[in-house]
């Protein structure tokens, strides 16, 4: 067993939000694993989905668009999840610690 300390760092550009890799996804990797603390008013911008992607919330409370621009609201122990390309984006209502795991597509 290894216990690490497990860093956040502010996400570049986009105030109010820190992450932090949990699994880095390299190449060798089928999954990519980031921890989102999302202090509440903060919101990720719109952006596509680079791998298929799991937004799971943790705790507190926010909402999710994808590329409809319409808002969902999501909460702990809900998830949103978006196709690779996807335009998406997130809003935190309160202080909402979010898992963001990326799947890798298979090679076809």
């Amino acid at each position: 067993m290894r216990i690490v300390q497990i860093t956040q760092v502010d996400l570049d550009g986009v105030g109010g939000i820190a992450m932090a890799a949990l699994n880095a996804g390299t190449s060798a990797e089928w999954v990519k694993i980031d921890i989102a603390v999302m202090q509440p008013g903060s919101s990720l911008p719109k952006h596509p989905a680079g791998r298929e992607q799991v937004f799971y919330v943790i705790s507190g409370s926010g909402r999710v668009a994808a590329d409809d621009d319409v808002q969902h609201p999501i909460s702990a122990g809900r998830a949103a999840v978006w196709d690779r390309g996807e335009q998406h984006t997130s809003w935190a209502d309160s202080l909402m610690t979010v898992l963001i795991i990326q799947r890798r597509p298979e090679a076809g």
